[in-house]
C-alpha cells in the first residue's frame, strides 16, 4: 500500500489584498498574494505529491516554491469556466430575499458578497475529482488541502510526509465544535444562516475511490441551495452533507474552535496523537 497521500489544493487571485480598501471591511479580511505563497512555502515542504490548480501566471513561482519535489500544476480560467455559476452566486447575494434571511452584522463576511470566494471554496471536491479522472493521484488517499491552511511551521507538526491511515470508507470532516444534533436539520440550517463553523474547509480526506461520490453529494447539496436562493462556502455545505447522510461522513474532532490541529493529530508516525485525540475528546486537552 502506498503510505502517502495526495495533496490536492487552489490558488486563484480574487483581489483580496485590496478587500479593505475597497470593501470598507476589517484588517482580518486583507492577504495579499505574497501572503498566500509565503504559507504555501510551509506546506510545500512536504515530500507528499501535490497537485496545484491556479492561473499561468503563479505556475512558475509555485512550482519554484516546490523546487523538484512531486508536484502537477493545472492552469483553469475560472472566469471562463465557471461564468454562469458565478453570475448565479452574484444574484442571489445581491437579492434582498437573500440578504433578509442573514445578521446584518454578517454581511461583511465574504461569502455574502464575493462570488468568486464562494465559487472557490465550493470547487474543492470538483478539483480533486478532476485530479483523480486526470490519473494524477496514485495512492490511495487524496486529500483537499487549503493553500494557506499552514500558516507557521508548528502546524506541520515536524512532518515530513503526511500520512494517516484513514478509513476508505468514509469520507472524513473535521470539526472544531461537537455538541449540534445533526439530526436536527432546522438547527443544521441556523448555523449555516447564522455563518457558525462546525467543520473546517481547510483539510477533506476520502479514499480515491470515494471522492467521485463526495463529488455528487457535495454538487447536489450546492443545487439544492442555489434552488432555495441561499448561497455559502464549504463549511455551511459540509455541515449539510454531513447532517443529510450521515453514515457516508465522518467527523475528526480537532479540538474546540482549533482549525489546525490536523496535521498534529491525524499523523501516522506520531505517537502521541491517538492520546491527545482521546484527551480531547474526554475534553481534558483543550
Amino acid at each position: 500500500m502506498n503510505k502517502s497521500i495526495t495533496i490536492v489544493t487552489a490558488f486563484f487571485d480574487i483581489g483580496r489584498g485590496n478587500w479593505n480598501r475597497e470593501h470598507g471591511r476589517s484588517n482580518s479580511l486583507e492577504r495579499s498574494n505574497d501572503t498566500y505563497l509565503n504559507y504555501f512555502k510551509k506546506l510545500a515542504k512536504l515530500d507528499n505529491k501535490i497537485i496545484i490548480y491556479t492561473t499561468s501566471n503563479f505556475k512558475d513561482k509555485i512550482l519554484d516554491i516546490r523546487k523538484g519535489k512531486p508536484t502537477h500544476v493545472i492552469t483553469i480560467d475560472l472566469k471562463k469556466k465557471f461564468k454562469f455559476i458565478l453570475e448565479k452566486i452574484a444574484t442571489i447575494q445581491n437579492s434582498d430575499t437573500f440578504k433578509n434571511l442573514i445578521d446584518p452584522k454578517l454581511l461583511r463576511h465574504p461569502e455574502y458578497w464575493s462570488s468568486e470566494y464562494v465559487l472557490i471554496n465550493n470547487l474543492k471536491p470538483f478539483f480533486v475529482k478532476k485530479a483523480i479522472d486526470l490519473n494524477l493521484v496514485e495512492s490511495e488517499l487524496a486529500a483537499w488541502v487549503d493553500f494557506g491552511y499552514v500558516r507557521n511551521n508548528k502546524t506541520l507538526y515536524g512532518i515530513t510526509e503526511w500520512y494517516h491511515p484513514f478509513d476508505q470508507n468514509k469520507i472524513h470532516f473535521f470539526s472544531i465544535k461537537n455538541t449540534l444534533d445533526l439530526t436536527d436539520e432546522k438547527a443544521v440550517l441556523e448555523k449555516v444562516l447564522n455563518n457558525d463553523p462546525h467543520i473546517i474547509g481547510g483539510v477533506l480526506v476520502a479514499g480515491k475511490e470515494k471522492w467521485p461520490e463526495f463529488y455528487k453529494i457535495v454538487f447536489k447539496t450546492q443545487k439544492d441551495f442555489l434552488s432555495s436562493g441561499i448561497i455559502d462556502d464549504d463549511q455551511g455545505i459540509s455541515l449539510t452533507c454531513a447532517s443529510k447522510y450521515p453514515s457516508v461522513f465522518q467527523l475528526n474532532y480537532l479540538g474546540h474552535m482549533r482549525w489546525f490541529r490536523v496535521f498534529r493529530l491525524f499523523h501516522d508516525g506520531s505517537k502521541s496523537n491517538r492520546f491527545v485525540r482521546l484527551g480531547i475528546l474526554l475534553r481534558l486537552i483543550k
